[in-house]
């Protein structure tokens, strides 16, 4: 497991939580839902990990084109183009609230996030300076984070370390079924 490989020997891995929007079904990808569907089952039954559930919002809207070529194109509106607008909710407010409350009860002495978004500042700051915890943060982008200056310790992933800590092709399941790697994730 990639949060494993990445802790030093002296860390004890208590709990590990997956915080997740169920995605939606798109024109451009109808096997989102199944293949998302497949993984959180496969993380379930492989054991270990509590997932964490927002969702997402999907909404029409018209908001203003970057390319100058749908600017005067026919599916523009002076200058605005028609989207679907896809907003992720409550998953980044599940972790901040999840990292809070495991810290003011002390589930843990260290609490590690693995995201390079800096909307986890403030509950990084809190637990850090207010509750005197450690706090790492393992950044998943090849680009430095703000949260590097929030944490105890800020370390980035090695690009080649997530393709050798994958799930195996095929999980077994409790009820005796089997999960398999879908196609496109070879």
């Amino acid at each position: 497991m990639l949060v494993h490989s990445l802790l030093d020997a002296n860390h004890e891995l208590v709990a590990v939580k997956y915080f997740v929007s169920r995605t939606k079904t798109y024109p451009h990808d109808p096997m989102s839902v199944e293949r998302q569907n497949i993984y959180i089952q496969a993380l379930l039954a492989h054991g270990g990990v509590e997932v964490v559930e927002g969702y997402y919002n999907k909404n029409k809207a018209w908001v203003p084109s970057v390319d100058s070529r749908c600017q005067t194109c026919s599916v523009s509106t002076n200058g605005f183009v028609h989207v679907i607008k896809i907003e992720e909710k409550r998953t980044d407010v599940n972790l901040a609230t999840s990292l809070l409350r495991d810290a003011y009860t002390k589930a843990a002495d260290a609490f590690v996030i693995v995201s390079g978004d800096a909307d986890f500042i403030a509950p990084l700051d809190l637990v850090r300076h207010e509750l005197k915890l450690q706090t790492i943060v393992f950044n998943p982008r090849q680009r430095p984070t703000d949260l590097r200056f929030h944490a105890t310790y800020c370390y980035n992933i090695p690009r080649d370390l997530p393709a050798k800590c994958q799930l195996p092709d095929v999980v077994p399941l409790p009820n005796g079924r089997t999960i398999h790697r879908p196609p496109a994730w070879a």
